[in-house]
């Protein structure tokens, strides 16, 4: 957990404060050129933007495998696909025995909510989050959906282990069902009021997060949404922890 935090939370959520974050770079791209032989190979592995714009990978052979013989590494753009192979833009026909696809996926894409979700207005959570952005109260609520809680929710996740994550929220839908009983209500709902309190404290604090950097305008990242926002909360798993056992709980309304 420590190391994660250092890797990431630390790294990519506090950019412009965290030196280290700057440092990575320079360390990814010397231990580029020594593990690949070859520069222009080198030069076409070496990422175009900062760590931490997209989802690192871990691997301790994978960078020396295109030193082999039996391996190139082809960066055109793909044309189609034949019976044979693959054709790149470039005119070249490479042939293949087997193909992988990555295609690659949207995080941060409210179409691919798994069933349709419909607040007390009759709105569904995806209209929502389209006409209003991605906002949920401590990445938990969102107004207009009494009852309903999420763990994954926009600005809950501050990029470390989802074990913390799932801890950290479990933390905050328990304090508000432990009072809705004390209260012997049957309707949680968050306040218009915090829901919007808190959205506005994520736009304020994510300008020193490593996305919004002129680098990570070039990475093509997941992490970005159709709006361009990065619903990632901008803060420590800490700091997560400490409000999921501290936030108002006058911040919901217990109704009956």
């Amino acid at each position: 957990q420590a190391y994660v935090e250092f890797t990431f939370p630390l790294a990519a959520q506090y950019f412009t404060i965290n030196p280290f974050a700057k440092r990575a770079g320079a360390a990814g791209r010397a231990y580029l050129r020594q593990q690949v032989r070859d520069p222009e190979v080198r030069d076409k592995l070496t990422p175009r933007y900062a760590v931490g714009c997209k989802r690192p990978g871990f691997h301790n052979g994978y960078l020396a495998t295109f030193n082999r013989d039996n391996v190139r590494l082809v960066t055109e753009p793909i044309d189609k696909i034949t019976g044979s192979g693959v054709a790149t833009a470039d005119g070249e026909s490479h042939d293949v025995d087997v193909l992988i696809l990555a295609t690659g996926f949207k995080v941060m894409d409210v179409d691919a909510l798994t069933f349709e979700i419909v607040g007390s207005d009759g709105q569904s959570l995806s209209e929502f989050w389209k006409e209003h952005r991605m906002q949920a109260y401590e990445g938990v609520s969102i107004p207009g959906f009494p009852n309903f809680f999420s763990v994954m929710g926009p600005y809950g996740y501050v990029g470390s282990s989802y074990f913390a994550l799932i801890e950290a929220q479990t933390r905050h839908l328990v304090r508000c069902i432990a009072q809705a009983d004390k209260n012997q209500a049957r309707r949680v709902e968050v306040r218009q009021e915090a829901n919007d309190r808190y959205f506005a404290e994520m736009m304020r604090k994510r300008h020193r997060q490593i996305f919004w950097q002129d680098s990570c305008s070039l990475a093509n990242s997941y992490y970005f949404d159709r709006n361009g926002d990065v619903p990632l909360r901008p803060a420590t798993t800490f700091e997560a922890y400490w409000r999921s056992r501290r936030f108002p709980l006058d911040d919901y309304a217990f109704t009956s």
